[in-house]
């Protein structure tokens, strides 16, 4: 038995030789149902009989699963257990026990899915506020009898492509550098793009996926619209800055959110413009400071960061700073520290220039 990767675990369907257990998690939801998806069509087919699957939820109890998983299947090859978004941090020790004590006594007919499709698994106490979350102990027992699979973000690349397969399964074209320009604007949760993918191609209706029509339709994240903000800002350019400070109030952005993208972003130019002057490639900052997918933000920094001289990025850092401090202490108007904020980080760069 094993913790797959997604390639293994494509080979072990296949191959038709399923185990009696599976537990599918990770931070790329969109991959989890997929992949949940299609264990249980491999598994019971495409449209199971109530008596070949048995779907449960994430309020039942243990006694519930044993039951289910220990009955023997009897009008085709397998049984189907599927059990969605069970909080395994949430368990007293006794019953973590219990669950890992019954994992040799599945029916040999049976396949349990332990599947965690919205779930974020990461949580839950340490035992002594040491060693691992119970979920992690869960997953050791449960990779030594069956498969455990791990499902992350992926990478620009892998996603780049990923959105050129969609949009050539819609009927329609689209180019790699355009998908990139996607995943900017609206992120890296694959739900979310895959709803980007289909809208664009539908509007398209068969042809190209112009940068016109991402332009036109794409919805930007948050991140996207405070790292606009932060764009015209080193612009210096007066109104276009409050235009789009006007459209985050407007569509009821929280004012945390805002400072907390400006802190963001000039975190970054910060770090992009020590690396460069420090002689270290702006793919190994990125590395050492685990931006992961992410790190196209820091490349994308290193040029802004050229503009800007030590001195102003950390006064804009201090000022920033400086309102984290009085939105977090006083009980002032959160709007009116941003605008402030935002008026002095355009100063800050106008001296300098």
């Amino acid at each position: 038995m094993a913790k797959l990767n997604e390639q293994e675990f494509k080979k072990e369907m296949a191959s038709g030789e399923l185990k009696n257990l599976y537990v599918i998690y990770g931070n790329e939801k969109y991959l989890v149902k997929k992949y949940t998806q299609a264990l249980v069509k491999k598994a019971v087919g495409k449209e199971p009989s109530d008596f070949d699957y048995y779907h449960i939820s994430s309020d039942t109890s243990l006694e519930e699963i044993f039951d289910a998983s220990q009955q023997i299947a009897v009008f085709s090859e397998r049984k189907c257990v599927s059990v969605t978004d069970y909080d395994i941090n949430s368990l007293s020790e006794g019953d973590l026990k219990e669950l890992v004590d019954f994992l040799p006594e599945i029916s040999p007919t049976t396949v349990l899915i332990f599947s965690m499709p919205t779930l974020d698994t990461t949580g839950g106490k340490k035992k002594d506020g040491k060693g691992k979350s119970k979920f992690s102990s869960f997953i050791a027992a449960a990779a030594d009898k069956g498969t455990v699979l791990e499902l992350n973000k992926l990478g620009d690349i892998a996603l780049e492509t990923q959105l050129v397969k969609w949009a050539e399964k819609n009927g329609s074209k689209l180019e790699k550098v355009y998908a990139s320009r996607i995943i900017s604007m609206v992120g890296t949760d694959m739900n979310s793009l895959k709803n980007e993918i289909d809208k664009l191609s539908a509007y398209a209706d068969g042809s190209e996926i112009t940068p016109e029509i991402i332009e036109l339709l794409c919805v930007k994240n948050s991140e996207t619209k405070v790292y606009n903000l932060s764009k015209y800002i080193t612009r210096n350019d007066f109104n276009s800055t409050y235009s789009e400070l006007n459209i985050l109030f407007g569509h009821n952005e929280k004012p945390e959110v805002i400072l907390s993208g400006l802190s963001s972003a000039y975190i970054d130019l910060y770090r992009a413009k020590a690396a460069v002057e420090s002689g270290v490639s702006v793919t190994q900052a990125a590395s050492d400071f685990r931006y992961g997918n992410r790190s196209f933000v820091l490349k994308n920094a290193a040029n802004t960061a050229a503009k800007y001289s030590f001195e102003t990025l950390r006064k804009i850092l201090d000022a920033i700073l400086e309102t984290d401090i009085k939105m977090k202490s006083t009980r002032g108007d959160a709007r009116i520290l941003i605008e402030t904020l935002v008026a002095k980080i355009l100063l800050i760069i106008k001296e300098e220039n």
